[in-house]
């Protein structure tokens, strides 16, 4: 025998290094055992005979870097390796992970001869909320998610991952550690978006904010749905998000009084956002920012017909098929990544609530009937451009311990004047995070030269581009390929924006940020979730799902992701999306319940 050692602090158990050599073809993991800080290969010199070329792989998914490494073994030799020689690419794949927590709380429910009621595939904002409110209404629900538990609720509500002195404001700040790139660009794609592969999706990784979309941008989709989202869908649905706007306050009042002053043609309203900054009359806790993590995990934390009676989420299990027959869904086939073996389930209904792209993936995958020819076309992001400055000491606007934020709507806005939003946020630091410790925010404020943070967007409503697709080519561990640019939808408003951006900086006395300037940049494809449109909704000559969400081409297949809408509206769609998955649960009630 003789011994292979990687000595390795840094991937130790969770984490499985394997080999991989040229005898087995490159495809077989040789399984090693980590001792004293080094993982120990120990093999029969006799199986290689003209020695041995081999790769340390993690994970059994990321292959080390550079050339295969290559040794001559005799009996009882040592041949040792460490971190500088073997290096392995970053890891950007979902978490698969067993935690004690996870099954603690979230047991599976494996019984494949159980028919459930509705089967939702993908745990976020449309399908969390689908899966809960289908649950309370004494339906038997089953979630399956690709993802593992990460954490219990939005990581706005954890403690922050500050950048003490930096300009940086994002509540999902660790988002870049988790999410996932399970898509491909084709030649000249511009997509940069990402995917959250985790109980609660990208609700655990968003902004907050909860505008409605106007009456002009719903004139776009069928009157059937708007008529719900005005009458009754966005106050449930902002009930249902704990809406909200920042706590008032005499600066944020003064902000909109001089914004009116100077921009009378505009109204400047209360930013709603998704933020239970109190629970009413009550004394509880506030749960903070909104997460179907939190909404889900609460669930199956309360015995009862309102919590984990008639609900079951099974994590790590990626959906590769949907199975059909005739008109019919009669299963859903999942991949258990902690069992490593395929489960088909059965229910009454199945709702793909997986996200723009893998909703799209899973439907080719599983060949589904396409009499549109759209499933997969017209992904599209609208165009979201913005700024940051700073307001310095010197100005009336500048005040370090408030903040606000606002949205200005144009008093004429429709599809051909003034089409976009303006969110204004003004001390953005500090309201998108929580300090814990005091010492903490005194040396930030500190290094940023006790300047205000301060930032512009801009985002406008964008039609379907149908140049744009999804489509996937091969099994299911191959990545679908994303053609996308995009949307000129904001170009013929660029000087109307350009000058109303430097207007609203100079009424705030505002500056541009240090080694900065004050420029509009344009955010790239899918860097904050957006991407709608690859299983449209709408009449069955044009669209893919119809308004109750279903599929035009079966009898018991829903969609409740991005996906379905229709276009991609200016405001940010996440309260939309809200609202029509409370409608979707309504709807599975009548017709399985």
């Amino acid at each position: 025998m003789f011994t292979i050692r990687f000595q390795t602090t840094e991937y130790r158990p969770d984490l499985i290094v394997t080999l991989r050599d040229n005898v087995d073809g490159w495809d077989k993991d040789i399984s090693g055992i980590y001792e004293n800080d080094e993982w120990r290969f120990e093999l029969p010199e006799t199986r290689y005979p003209q020695g041995m070329q081999f790769k340390f792989v993690l994970e059994t998914t990321y292959w080390m870097n550079g050339q295969n490494l290559q040794v001559f073994p005799t009996a009882n030799a040592n041949f040792i390796f460490n971190e500088v020689a073997v290096q392995f690419p970053l890891m950007n794949e979902m978490v698969v992970e067993n935690s004690h927590v996870q099954q603690l709380f979230f047991p599976p429910n494996l019984n494949e001869n159980q028919l459930f009621d509705v089967i939702v595939i993908g745990s976020g904002a449309g399908g969390g909320i689908v899966a809960d409110q289908c649950s309370d209404q004494g339906l038997n629900v089953l979630v399956l998610e690709a993802g593992s538990y990460l954490f219990p609720t939005h990581v706005a509500n954890l403690p922050r991952q500050h950048q003490v002195g930096q300009f940086s404001k994002h509540v999902w700040g660790l988002y870049d550690e988790f999410k996932v790139n399970n898509y491909a660009n084709t030649p000249n794609s511009n997509f940069n978006g990402g995917q959250a592969f985790n109980l609660g999706g990208r609700s655990l990784f968003w902004g907050g904010l909860i505008p409605r979309m106007m009456s002009w941008e719903l004139d776009f989709w069928s009157p059937e749905i708007k008529q719900y989202l005005e009458g009754n869908g966005y106050n449930l649905a902002e009930d249902l998000m704990n809406r909200s706007a920042l706590p008032a306050s005499t600066y944020h009042q003064e902000v909109k009084r001089s914004l009116r002053e100077a921009l009378p043609e505009f109204n400047h309203l209360d930013a709603p956002v998704a933020v239970q900054y109190a629970n009413g009359n009550l004394s509880t806790i506030p749960t903070g920012m909104f997460s179907t993590a939190d909404l889900l995990m609460e669930a199956m934390l309360t015995n009862g017909p309102s919590g984990n009676q008639t609900l079951a989420i099974n994590l790590n299990h990626v959906v590769t098929q949907i199975q059909t027959n005739g008109d019919n869904v009669t299963g859903v086939t999942a991949y258990d990544l902690i069992a490593k073996k395929y489960r088909t389930y059965r229910a009454k209904a199945v709702v793909l609530a997986a996200g723009t792209i893998e909703s799209t993936k899973i439907a080719q995958l599983s060949n589904l009937r396409n009499p549109n020819n759209l499933i997969g076309t017209g992904i599209t992001d609208h165009p979201i451009y913005f700024t940051h400055f700073a307001i310095p000491a010197n100005s009336p606007f500048y005040n370090p311990q408030e903040c606000s934020k606002i949205v200005s709507q144009h008093r004429n806005i429709s599809a051909t004047n003034h089409a976009y939003n303006v969110v204004l946020e003004l001390g953005a630091d500090f309201n998108q995070g929580r300090f814990m410790d005091d010492d903490t925010m005194k040396r930030h404020r500190q290094l940023k030269n006790d300047m205000m943070l301060c930032e512009i967007v801009f985002l406008f409503n964008s039609p379907l581009m149908d140049d744009n697709t999804v489509r996937q080519v091969g099994v299911a561990n191959v990545k679908p390929q994303v053609t996308m640019q995009r949307s000129p939808s904001a170009d013929p408003f660029w000087g109307e924006m350009n000058a109303l951006k430097d207007q609203i900086i100079n009424t705030l006395g505002g500056v541009p940020l240090p080694n900065g300037n004050l420029t509009l940049n344009e955010a790239g494809l899918g860097g904050v979730a957006h991407e709608v449109g690859t299983l449209r909704m709408g009449a069955p000559n044009n669209s893919v799902v119809n308004t109750n969400l279903k599929f035009h081409a079966y009898n018991n297949l829903y969609a409740c992701d991005l996906s379905v809408f229709p276009t991609s509206p200016a405001a940010n769609p996440t309260l939309t999306l809200a609202a029509l998955a409370i409608r979707l649960a309504d709807h599975l009630k009548q017709v399985v319940g």
